[in-house]
């Protein structure tokens, strides 16, 4: 065994010698030794007891599992790093970003003896290690973004956007992140041996999509392995033992952290040098650890550089985080332990040593935008010396809503200190709704942190037509075009551009949908405030605000669908299809820019199939509504129940946002205007973006909490009634157990029918209709469905059902569901469209809400998915198929990028839903129902 004596030995393995290269360059005093043919080099990390040995184990997971067992039978380490390049799975991963493996999945365990059955195998990470990996900060030498998730491995590269490899990766291991292909020998080695913690730590080199030639040859793999070695170096050296301690847990010990929290989440470079190369190095903490010292200059200058033809793309990763290191270290020891952060009032203090969370609920809008501010942000030190850190999650701002006024709740996440609805018309209502605890916690007003005014977007062909730029239209004039929508573009001779279609969202959940309507009462009230009760009844105001609604498409909860939908027509035929999908559609102005800059779904959505991409070939452009146009101003809702420690982060983390270079930063390249409403530094705010930064924006206030929630109420008699047919899948699979439930997929879902047929759902005047659908041979008959329901009024009794409503009955047959044969999808699907069209009604929202937990499968081949994509299809007596795919079998194949039930949705101009957790169906389905 060799002489472990010198400290505390870790044992880093690679497979290529570009990783190799660049861990070896970290390390002082090697010295070579060869074991059973094997060659190690043992040496140390400066400024840390860590002996290190370090050796290259070839490619695949087989030599990975052979070198991994002698290593831990010859130095016994403490810990184990694979350390090395990979290939990214998902579309927000970027070359030189770094994964750390929360589990390895062992792709090749595909198929049993039989051929017919995966048997995947996983391997955790250990919780200790992972608990403190969430709460490091990575600093300067490792500017790219480091997150903890699955990793996939396997003895194959994956190098096709298409293929069967990449189909079941898809289909089995949808939250890898990352492909290689030696963990997976790792894990199964320290599994055997036992006791031996591991932990793989990659730099993304390519992408899996065909482009790993261009990338290898462009230098991303030395890239990816600085990158790396950077993250695995740096882990290594916060796991050093202090004087007189130690953060490694002792033998036997199962959990070394005292921690509590999701292995999974994102773990961003916090410190502001590590995320913004202009950005000020890191502060030293305020209680030091015991100094370090510094990495040789020239251990960092002789191995694993980029090679000159990359060095200038390295700029995250190589020279530049190199000299960065070093200007820290130097920083650090020459300042003091009470410095403070030029950019703020209160001093720094280390992102792992923060034990103190400040929770900030966001609407989606801005969320993404404030974590990675609060990123840069990092850690400070607030009440009574407390370490915080600021952590962000995303929440629609009508469901936060309806949590803070009943009370925050567990089912509700993590309780806010701080939230940020898109609009201060949440806050009013939130007030309203809420009383005794709950209402205390909510204060009266609260300070913007960006604005954005609302719009009358259309398609640039649409509205050159009415003469914008230069022209300007307002809620009365486009209620007067929608009270007869099917005329309106052939009165301006454009007849080929068929009915008006407008584009809404449901203002019980959407910020744009609140505005558009409070903004309908006051183009008919001829006024900008001071809207009563009795407006909202007023029974001439209300017709004014139905003829609105008459040529509305669809509803939903954010207008992200639309815009995802519109691209999506527009890449199939440029401006012919875009413009048959819609006319308008009332949207901020920052959701346009983005959507022009090639977002489309919102600058920071990470749904799938909404990457950035190229520029759309038919923009959007606003009209600015002359009669009343509400702005969102995103308040800073400092809540009531926040502990005294974050009080002064939460008010200096403001104040920070309100910053010039912080706006300029994180809000103005997407379109979003100052707090204060002005246009401030964002160049985006352009005509070529469809915006005109020095529009009028018209006087506009916000009626008070007691309006907007009688308008929500009565908003149910207003829209455009709903005509929708619910066809769920009752094949044998529904029968299967979701995993920490303790109940089947039926099961779940019978407890989640009240957000389909419930009151807060479809209104009495909807029509509504149940059909199932297994296949033909289990349902006994010569179709693969059985209606259960005849479409018809929620509040209409039925005789037949000794008085019961409809609504009850819908009820009923849904906890009567017995799963049972295989899943005729398409056929299913192309019969319900058919008898949709039979019953269609042109004055409703006509759409079939279809839920399903598999595929096509155990059918006959024929229609083909093809045959039921070109019948389901078409603007005449277009019926729209909002799909759910429900559990994680569900929706695996692909067809040309995306999933069978995502062409559905896109052919029929609805929108997929993904509720591939059972857990979470009953929010899936309350986003559904907002359509209508």
């Amino acid at each position: 065994m060799a002489d472990t004596s010198s400290g505390p030995v870790a044992v880093i393995l690679t497979a290529l010698r570009v990783e190799y290269e660049a861990v070896r360059a970290r390390l002082a005093d090697l010295t070579q030794h060869s074991e059973s043919g094997t060659i190690f080099e043992r040496g140390r990390l400066p400024g840390t007891p860590w002996t290190v040995v370090l050796a290259q184990t070839g490619p695949g997971n087989d030599n990975a599992a052979v070198v991994t067992k002698h290593a831990h039978d010859l130095y016994r380490p403490r810990v184990l790093f694979f350390v090395g390049v990979a290939g990214g799975l998902k579309g927000d991963v970027r070359i030189g970003d770094v994964v750390i493996g929360e589990r390895i999945y062992d792709y090749r365990e595909k198929q049993g003896p039989d051929g017919g059955h995966y048997r995947p195998r996983e391997w955790e990470a250990p919780w200790w290690l992972l608990q403190h990996v969430q709460r490091m900060t990575f600093g300067p030498e490792v500017a790219g973004r480091v997150r903890v998730a699955p990793i996939a491995s396997g003895n194959v590269v994956l190098d096709r956007e298409h293929s069967e490899l990449g189909d079941l990766l898809r289909g089995n291991y949808d939250d890898a992140v990352a492909i290689e292909m030696e963990s997976a020998g790792v894990r199964r080695a320290a599994q055997i041996v036992g006791g031996l913690d591991t932990l793989t730590i990659r730099g993304i080199s390519d992408k899996a999509d065909g482009g790993k030639g261009r990338a290898d040859a462009g230098g991303s793999q030395e890239i990816a392995a600085w990158c790396a070695a950077a993250a695995a170096v740096r882990i290594l050296a916060s796991l050093a033992p202090e004087e007189g301690t130690s953060t490694l847990p002792d033998a036997g010990d199962a959990d070394g952290s005292s921690g509590v929290g999701s292995a999974s989440q994102e773990v961003l470079g916090a410190s502001a040098a590590g995320t913004d190369e202009s950005g000020p190095p890191e502060k030293p903490p305020t209680t030091p650890r015991r100094p370090r010292t510094p990495l040789p200059r020239t251990r960092l200058g002789m191995r694993a550089r980029p090679s000159r033809r990359t060095r200038t793309t390295f700029m995250a990763c190589g020279a530049v985080a190199v000299v960065a290191v070093l200007v820290a270290v130097l920083l650090k020891v020459a300042g003091g332990a009470d410095a403070t952060d030029k950019d703020s009032a209160l001093a720094s203090c280390p992102v792992s040593q923060a034990h103190v969370k400040l929770h900030i609920a966001a609407s989606i809008d801005v969320s993404t935008s404030l974590s990675e501010a609060a990123e840069q942000y990092a850690a400070r030190q607030g009440e009574g010396g407390s370490c915080v850190k600021i952590e962000v999650s995303s929440v629609n701002s009508g469901t936060a809503m309806r949590a803070l006024a009943r009370g925050w709740g567990e089912g509700d996440g993590d309780e806010p200190d701080v939230w940020s609805p898109a609009g201060s018309e949440w806050l009013a209502l939130a007030r309203t709704k809420a009383s005794g605890p709950a209402k205390q916690l909510l204060p009266e007003t609260a300070e913007p942190i960006v604005t954005s005014p609302l719009t009358i977007a259309m398609p640039k062909p649409m509205a050159e037509a009415l003469g914008w730029p230069e022209s300007t239209i307002g809620w009365g004039k486009l209620a007067e075009w929608a009270a007869d929508p099917a005329k309106f573009w052939e009165s301006v001779g454009q007849k080929q551009w068929g009915a008006f279609k407008l584009g809404k969202t449901n203002p019980l959940y959407s910020t744009s949908g609140l505005n558009a309507t409070v903004s309908a009462y006051y183009a008919k009230t001829h006024t900008s405030a001071e809207l009563s009760q009795g407006d909202i009844d007023s029974p001439d105001n209300q017709a004014f605000v139905r003829d609105i609604e008459k040529s509305v498409v669809h509803y939903g909860d954010t207008t992200l669908t639309f815009l995802a939908n519109l691209r999506a027509a527009d890449d199939q035929g440029g401006a012919d299809e875009a413009l048959k999908y819609i006319s308008a559609v009332t949207v901020e102005e920052d959701a346009v820019v983005a959507y022009n800059q090639g977002y489309p779904c919102g600058a920071y959505s990470k749904a799938r199939n909404c990457e950035k991409r190229s520029r759309p070939h038919t923009p959007l452009v606003s009209f600015y509504p002359t009669d009343s146009d509400p702005v969102s101003d995103h308040p800073y809702v400092e809540l009531g129940n926040m502990e005294k420690a974050k009080r002064p982060v939460a008010r200096d983390f403001l104040n920070y946002l309100h910053r010039p270079d912080i706006y300029g930063k994180f809000f103005a390249p997407y379109g979003f205007r100052t707090y204060k409403g002005a246009a401030g530094a964002a160049p985006a705010l352009s005509p070529d973006n469809g915006a005109l930064r020095d529009a009028d924006i018209s006087q506009y206030s916000a009626p008070d909490g007691q309006v907007l929630d009688r308008l929500q109420t009565v908003w149910p008699t207003l829209r455009r009634r709903a005509n929708v047919l619910v066809v769920i899948d009752t094949s044998k699979s529904m029968d299967d157990t979701v995993p920490g439930t303790g109940g089947t997929k039926m099961q779940l879902l019978r407890g989640a029918e009240s957000a389909l047929f419930g009151s807060g759902g479809f209104a009495d005047t909807d029509r509504v209709g149940l059909w199932k659908f297994s296949n033909a041979a289990s349902l006994g008959g010569k179709h693969h469905y059985v209606p259960l329901v005849d479409i018809g009024p929620m509040g209409e009794k039925l005789a037949d059902r000794r008085g019961a409503t409809r609504r009850a009955e819908l009820a009923d047959e849904v906890d009567n569901l017995v799963p049972n044969g295989a899943t005729g999808l398409y056929g299913t699907v192309e019969a319900a469209v058919d008898s949709m069209r039979k019953d269609y009604d042109p004055a409703a929202i006509n759409a079939i809400v279809l839920l399903t937990d598999g595929r096509n499968e155990g059918v006959p081949s024929r229609p083909t998915l093809k045959d039921v994509l070109a019948r389901i299809g078409g603007p005449d007596k277009r019926v729209r198929v909002f799909t759910v795919a429900y559990g994680s079998k569900a929706d695996q194949q692909d067809a040309n990028g995306r999933t069978v039930l995502e062409e559905i949705a896109a052919a029929t101009g609805a929108h997929a839903y993904n509720a591939k957790n059972p857990k979470i169906l009953s929010e899936v389905l309350t986003s559904v129902i907002s359509n209508f």
